[in-house]
């Protein structure tokens, strides 16, 4: 079964070693080597810990034979994303400036790991500080898309969704600003949660990540590892003023059905350009819901402001924030677009910032009105398939221009507002490339966001793992 193991759910993988059928051991082992023969040509993960993964996966056999308590994650590899601060352990943040940064300890959600038994086996992938939706950077380069070489896996979480769907670690952790998780598990075709802001502690500060929100959760090949992998993570912590508490079990909710529940379909948020086989995916995944005994309703929503450039002018003022003081032989590490990103947000004055803050309001306000008469919100995730990655992010959509920057997926919307949200595989492009659904809960209501995601699953199952050794393009 070790020769095996990897492409196991991680639940199943968790029941062997717990039955002893396998070793932590010999599942560590047999991970490591299959991300030795395949991130080379994947370049998902940029630092594999093998030494340190060994040596934890020992102490959890030995745990084992001592009889002692194992915890939820007992045995289980995990990847980290890059921009996550792990205790020891080379975190660059996708930066030259960091290149050789060190943190001394781990983020709380990596403690949480940790004690629930996962066993760290690398960090993954992330363009400068998670910039954009695609995954490249300065000191390691391009992340590959597992379901074909020459195609971008999103980003910014682009590093854990192709480990994910290569299996190449069980499940992945990823952080989620303007879409970072759910733009890669569409185009990885991996289920990607972002939770309700609060739900999972925040790694970079509070009060730097809530404008807009930045969100740290899991990315999967199933809704129950998902969920799995978000409930060691998640839970009420003090030193963050804007945590919350978790909703108990979330795995016991999984499986309660949906019937009788009202989800309202918008094919494009009210004002986003999409193709025409994402439209057609969407379109017919949702009505998967209509057989799963839910009531689907077409609906107009009108966000009612400049979306693109309130967002641009957040994202840009908080790139300034941390970063336009340093010297130029400093900036000049930096790609030239997150300079140009930086110069940008110097540039703004208070008042431009503080318009653009007021627009997550009508946003606020917009999907309050969908969730006065429904239970989840619908729509495609990215408004394309994984682009090659030589051309990069479209500029054109169904004949009109579009920001490449933020025009191509229907996600940073709900960055405004902290809502919980998943991207869960709805169906493939005319090219075989993997397209994904966005499933938009109230805020708090994280638990029906995972039992609607995962009747979905279960109405209309999508393939687990991309190939192993896709084609060169």
């Amino acid at each position: 079964m070790a020769n095996d193991v990897t492409t196991q759910s991680a639940q199943m993988i968790l029941n062997l070693v717990r039955e002893r059928e396998v070793t932590a051991s010999e599942v560590v082992a047999t991970f490591l080597d299959k991300i030795d023969r395949i991130n080379p040509e994947l370049n998902a993960l940029c630092t594999v810990l093998h030494d340190s993964a060994r040596e934890a996966a020992s102490l959890a056999d030995e745990r084992m034979e001592r009889g002692l308590p194992l915890g939820p994650l007992h045995g289980l590899p995990v990847a980290l994303k890059d921009l996550t601060p792990t205790g020891g352990v080379r975190t660059t943040r996708g930066s030259r400036l960091f290149e050789n940064a060190i943190p001394e300890k781990d983020a709380e959600l990596v403690r949480r790991l940790k004690k629930a038994g996962a066993i760290i086996i690398g960090k993954t992938n992330t363009p400068e500080f998670g910039h954009k939706g695609d995954t490249n950077n300065l000191i390691f380069g391009q992340t590959r898309n597992p379901w074909r070489l020459d195609r971008s896996p999103g980003g910014s979480s682009g590093g854990s969704a192709a480990a994910v769907a290569a299996a190449l670690v069980p499940f992945a952790e990823g952080s989620d600003g303007a879409g970072s998780i759910r733009i890669p598990a569409a185009m990885c075709g991996v289920f990607g949660f972002k939770p309700s802001y609060g739900r999972v502690p925040d790694v970079a500060g509070p009060f730097s990540s809530h404008t807009p929100f930045f969100h740290n959760g899991p990315l999967a090949r199933s809704v129950t590892d998902a969920a799995l992998l978000y409930q060691a993570m998640a839970g009420l912590d003090v030193s963050d003023p804007f945590s919350v508490p978790t909703q108990g079990n979330i795995l016991d909710t999984l499986d309660r059905g949906i019937e009788g529940l009202r989800i309202a379909y918008s094919p494009n948020l009210g004002s986003f350009q999409v193709s025409e086989d994402v439209a057609q995916s969407c379109v017919q995944a949702v009505r998967t819901f209509e057989r799963l005994g839910c009531v689907v309703d077409d609906v107009d929503i009108d966000f009612g402001a400049d979306l693109e450039a309130s967002f641009f002018a957040l994202w840009c003022a908080k790139l300034a924030t941390f970063y336009a003081d340093l010297p130029d032989q400093q900036l000049a590490l930096f790609e030239p677009v997150v300079q140009d990103l930086i110069e940008r947000g110097k540039s703004l004055t208070a008042v431009a910032v503080g318009k653009a803050n007021l627009a997550r309001e009508t946003v606020w306000h917009a999907l309050n009105r969908v969730f006065e008469t429904h239970d989840l919100l619908v729509c495609p995730t990215t408004a394309i398939s994984a682009f090659p990655i030589k051309d990069g992010p479209p500029s054109n959509i169904n004949g009109t221009k579009i920001d490449p920057l933020l025009g191509w997926f229907l996600t940073y919307p709900i960055n405004f507002t902290g809502n919980p949200a998943a991207s869960i595989p709805c169906g493939f492009s005319k090219d075989g490339l993997p397209i994904g659904m966005q499933i938009i809960g109230r805020r708090l209501d994280d638990d029906i966001v995972l039992r609607a995601s995962r009747a979905f699953e279960s109405a209309a199952p999508w393939p687990k793992i991309a190939s192993e050794r896709p084609e060169r393009p």
